[in-house]
């Protein structure tokens, strides 16, 4: 299993809530390959804002891969999902993440669906909300195809968000949108949160589950909370899982002690 890091592409404003490296992209990158980093997941806002054809080959000139683009931000600062009550708002959240595909098949890399997908609200009902979020999302999935990208939906959790929360919700949802490339990323952090038992709920998503992220139980520096990494690593070899893990935190104290002592962390019991 590679491992990768958050980095936020120069667009996405910086703030102490955006768990994902900030700053110079070009720095950041520099500095996670020398901790040991094999790629990145990409947190992008509007891809036309940004010089997609530098940071990708800056990114592969280093030998790294970049494993997700990550749509947080599309909803975080731009207030789009695919769900609102407004039908031009999910008309330009399609637009906009059919850009961000095209993105991603430029960087061979998977797109995330997180909170841009909304949430029930008091304007819809809840099947009105669950119709605008399926139809929405085969419309991506049948776009993204042909370009090699799967779309990846994460369950978050209900301090996040009402829609989708679990990896139960998630495996279902997976089931009403019926499409091949349209699988889940599971988030350690939300799920020690929503799930009764992280390593059955990685066992019972094991035909689903292509990306994943870690953190702490307090969403900080691995190995600082006592999340149960050694017997998470033990179970995604049972399942089989070969994808990447992707470290999503707070960059606390700072980005730089965050990355270098979570990794530090990882191989370690990775090693053991």
């Amino acid at each position: 299993m590679k491992i990768h890091y958050q980095v936020a592409t120069p667009e996405v404003t910086k703030s102490p809530n955006v768990t994902s490296m900030q700053g110079d992209i070009y720095e950041n990158i520099d500095k996670l390959k020398r901790y040991g980093y094999d790629g990145v997941e990409l947190m992008v806002r509007d891809t036309d804002l940004i010089d997609q054809e530098r940071i990708i080959s800056y990114i592969k000139d280093k030998e790294m891969n970049i494993s997700m683009i990550c749509t947080g931000e599309v909803y975080g600062e731009d207030g789009l999902t695919l769900t609102s009550s407004k039908k031009e708002i999910r008309k330009e959240a399609i637009k906009r993440l059919k850009k961000l595909i095209n993105f991603a098949e430029k960087c061979r890399a998977n797109l995330n669906i997180g909170r841009v997908r909304g949430f029930y609200c008091e304007e819809l009902l809840e099947n009105e909300t669950e119709e605008f979020a399926i139809n929405s999302l085969r419309e991506l999935c049948e776009y993204a195809e042909n370009k090699g990208v799967s779309i990846l939906m994460e369950p978050v959790t209900r301090l996040q968000t009402n829609f989708i929360n679990s990896t139960k919700d998630g495996i279902e949802f997976c089931q009403k949108v019926k499409k091949d490339n349209f699988k889940l990323m599971l988030d350690i952090y939300h799920m020690n949160i929503e799930d009764p038992c992280i390593l059955k709920g990685l066992k019972e998503a094991r035909d689903y589950v292509k990306h994943v992220h870690f953190a702490d139980n307090n969403r900080r520096i691995l190995g600082n909370c006592g999340m149960d990494f050694k017997n998470i690593l033990k179970t995604l070899k049972e399942i089989e899982y070969e994808g990447v893990i992707s470290l999503e935190i707070f960059q606390i104290p700072n980005q730089d002690v965050a990355a270098k002592k979570s990794i530090e962390y990882l191989k370690t019991i990775m090693e053991e």
